[in-house]
């Protein structure tokens, strides 16, 4: 089964636990997991770095949040303390 097509559409969890899991296989597996793995693991290395990139650029040029600044009510109005 070929996965590189799908990994576009993986979400991050399952990019990362794929990303561990063809670790694992590279040291522990059979022989035609080491060579799998070792085919896969680029192209989600690529995949997550992308998607990284991506987020990193889009907090770059999001607009920044307008802050509201709040005032403080002296502390005698505060406690209902009027004279």
């Amino acid at each position: 089964m070929d996965l590189i097509p799908k990994l576009p559409e993986m979400s991050d969890d399952a990019l990362v636990t794929l990303r561990t899991n063809a670790r694992r296989l590279q040291q522990k597996g059979t022989a035609a997991q080491r060579s799998d793995a070792a085919a896969l693991l680029p192209a989600v290395e690529a995949e997550i770095g992308a998607r990284r990139l991506a987020r990193v650029k889009a907090a770059r040029t999001a607009q920044p949040t307008r802050r509201t600044r709040v005032v403080k009510a002296p502390r005698g109005e505060a406690a209902g303390e009027l004279e």
